[in-house]
Formats: C-alpha cells, structure tokens, sequence
C-alpha cells in the first residue's frame, strides 16, 4: 500500500480531544495570552521540571544526560505507549546514585496511552524530552509549544513535508515565545565538529568543493521478528518501528541525519534538489519492515557543490562512518565511527574523566543554560528541522528513482500515518499472507 495523499498538511493529534494546530497562525492563535517559562528560571535557582516521553533507550539516556546537569531540576512525569517500558526507564534511571535524588514519579504520573504525550505536558512541567518514534515528533512538539513548554528532541525531527512544515509552524512560535529547543544532533555540541567546522568556514581548506559522508552499520531496526497472534498491526508495528517508513523515515533519515546535518553546516545551506539510488538486498521477506538496506545520493548544493551520502544497513559488508569535507586548498576528516569519536562510545564518553568531551552531557548543558538565562540561547529546531527533511528529500529521490528538487520536496502533501491513532486502526502499510511488506520501487513508487 502507498502511503496516502492528502489536501492540507495538519497533522491529527494522537487524542481527537487535544487538536494540534498545525498553520503558524492557527498555533499563534491558540497561544495568545499564555506565560512561558524561559523567564521564571532566569536567575538560576528555580527547579526545572522535567517531563520525558518516549520511554526507550534515546528518551532514557536523554533524561540521564539532562539529570546530571548543573542546578536544581527534578524529573516529575513520564508518559509512553507501553506501560513496561515506563518501569524499565525508570528502574534503570533509580540505579544510579547521581541523580536517583532528582526522580519524583509517583503512578500519578505515570500516563500510558496515544493521549500520554499531552497528560505530561500537563502534569506541571517546565521542560518536555520527546523521544518517541519520529512520526510523532512534529505532533508532540507543536502541543508542547503550545503550552509553553521548553523541549529536547531526539533526531530526526520528521519524517515527510507535512511534519516538516509542521515544525517550521512551531519553530515561529517558539521563537515568538523564547522558549529553548535543542536537537540530539550531538555533532553541533561536540568539540572536534565545532572547532573543524569553524575551520573550514575561515577557509582552511578553501573553497569547498564537495563533501563525503557514510553509515555504513551492520545492522539496525528490529528486523525478522513477525506478529505474535493476538497482537494488533499498529501495535506490532509501532513496537518494531525501526523498520517501518511510517515510524522512522527509513534508516537514511533515522540514523543518516547526523551526517546529512553535517553537510548543511558546513555549507550553511540545505541543497537544492537530489538524486540517488539503493533498494532492499539483505532486507527481505516476513518481519523485515518496509524500508531499504542501502541508499546512495548526490545532493546538490546552489553554486554546483556535491555532497555524496551513503548509508547502508547490511552485515558482512564494509562498515564505516565519516564526514570528509574537500576543498581547493585541502581535505578534512571532521570526524570518524558512529559518535564521531573513532572507537570511542557513549559508554566510554561517561567516564567522568571525559565529561568536558562528552556531547551528550553538552547538548544538555547547553540546553538548560538556555533554559536558566545562563548561556546562549538555543532554538536547535531550526537546523534540525531542515536537516531531517533533507534526509526525507534524499529518501524521496532514491524511492522514487527521480531528480528531486528541494521546492518539491517540501510542498509535498503525502503524508505518512495512519488514518486515526489507536490501536484498532490500520496503519499505513500492511504485510502480504506470509507476512512480507511491500516496499518502495523506483520508477513507480510516488514518493513526494
């Protein structure tokens, strides 16, 4: 089934009750009169409320991160679709002694449901970490703006143009409103890509003339895994979301993002049209999703540069991730491996030693500066709002088999969702007898 058409962008809200105002004047609308909250932690000594949603690996690491900040915050509400992970994120967080002191989370507060999004915003928080399956960032994200609420936001920040513009509605108003949005591009807090970029931007390498990317990983998603009876295809879907278009946006857009956000600062620009190609080698048969293993593009920027992006899912092939930035006068590798860090993990990245090095524990300091007054402000949803949609162009192009061009790409009106939240409905694709999915073809497949 080809994800459908429709004639405006406003996205549903998850719960009919709580409609999300999708046009900048519609949110602002809805916004007149409130107070925001960047003001009342000005001084730097009130508690910063926090509220996460998405209850998985990302949203729980999020919340760590955003725990051992400086200053006085406390985590007071939590929601996700899933009861069990709601207990797993928390038992997980209460282990460690460093900031189970800052975790209030009675049952009271603990919302479970396609509406939890929304009872967390309410639940009397200052600042909302959404880390939910990216289909529903631009959703979520639009109700936190509209109730004035300080985000974090996992990466990427949509997966087709109608949640692209959706953003861009709610970037507006956060901005009207001063509200802090940081982006878990953790490439833009990371010394190495902050100190080459601006580099290569006081011409160290002259003028740039193309750039290099690649994620090239074993594996991702939750692949081979079919139905259990008895449980429902939203459900199943959602629960596997990593190999679902819909829910991710393919792994180009889920996991590439970082690099395709690299490009775009380097070149302080989004490119104007793309081309590429890649399919579905390994990704094949019952419990493999609907999205490609491999995808190979050429952006094109204004003036004629290239940018070359690989990203591939596939075990026993070539592994690697880069970022090579080419000029006339010279070449820089920005940075190397999954964090940008070499052989380096997250886990290593914890060592208290490396805490000053650690973009994860800086994208959270940067962001409750914002918050407090004490620092820059930040409104990240800008730059990563236009990098997930370039994500979403190059998957456009290589789905499609097509020339695509930026202006087409972001007027698109095909929306990927189903037609109602809730576990009963149909969502966007549904699989064959054996259990296999239809994925794109090029040549035939509308991808825009």
């Amino acid at each position: 089934m080809q994800p459908r058409p429709i004639k405006d962008f406003a996205l549903p809200s998850p719960d009919s009750r709580r409609p999300v105002a999708a046009t900048g004047a519609a949110l602002a609308g809805s916004l007149a009169g409130l107070e925001f909250a960047r003001a009342a932690h000005a001084a730097g000594s009130d508690v910063v409320r926090i509220g996460m949603v998405g209850c998985g690996n990302r949203g729980t690491g999020a919340c760590r991160e955003a725990l051992l900040t400086e200053g006085p915050k406390r985590l007071v509400a939590v929601g996700d679709l899933f009861p069990e992970r709601i207990e797993f994120s928390l038992k997980n967080l209460l282990k460690s002694d460093d900031i189970n002191s800052s975790i209030d989370v009675p049952d009271g507060r603990r919302f479970v449901g396609f509406d939890a999004y929304q009872r967390v915003i309410d639940a009397g928080v200052d600042l909302v970490l959404l880390a939910t399956p990216p289909h529903f960032r631009p959703i979520h994200y639009a109700a936190a703006v509209a109730a004035g609420k300080h985000t974090f936001l996992e990466k990427p920040l949509c997966v087709d143009a109608p949640g692209y513009r959706q953003l861009l509605a709610a970037n507006a108003e956060a901005k009207r409103q001063k509200l802090t949005v940081v982006v878990g591009l953790q490439r833009r807090h990371q010394r190495n890509y902050l100190e080459g970029i601006a580099k290569i931007h006081d011409g160290a390498i002259g003028q740039v003339t193309h750039i290099r990317t690649y994620f090239n990983v074993p594996a991702g998603g939750r692949s081979g895994m079919l139905r259990p009876a008895g449980m429902s295809e939203l459900e199943y879907q959602i629960r596997h979301w990593g190999v679902f278009l819909w829910l991710c946006g393919d792994h180009l857009v889920e996991q590439a993002t970082h690099q395709v956000d690299i490009a775009n600062w380097v070149m302080d620009a989004h490119p104007q049209s793309a081309n590429g190609l890649g399919g579905r080698e390994v990704r094949r048969g019952p419990g493999n999703g609907d999205i490609w293993d491999h995808h190979t593009i050429e952006f094109e920027y204004e003036g004629g540069v290239r940018y070359f992006c690989q990203a591939r899912q596939q075990a026993g092939a070539w592994s690697h991730v880069s970022e090579t930035v080419h000029g006339t006068q010279g070449t820089l590798v920005l940075g190397t491996g999954p964090w940008g860090f070499g052989d380096l993990t997250p886990r290593d990245l914890r060592d208290k030693t490396r805490v000053r090095e650690n973009p994860y524990r800086r994208e959270h300091d940067n962001l409750f500066a914002s918050i407090r007054g004490s620092g820059p402000y930040r409104l990240d949803a800008e730059y990563g709002a236009v990098s997930s949609m370039t994500a979403v162009l190059g998957r456009m192009a290589t789905y499609s088999g097509q020339l695509v061009t930026w202006d087409e790409a972001v007027k698109s009106q095909l929306r990927l969702a189903p037609n109602r939240y809730a576990w009963d409905a149909d969502p966007p694709v549904t699989a064959d007898a054996a259990g296999a999915y239809p994925a794109a073809v090029p040549g035939v497949t509308h991808a825009w």
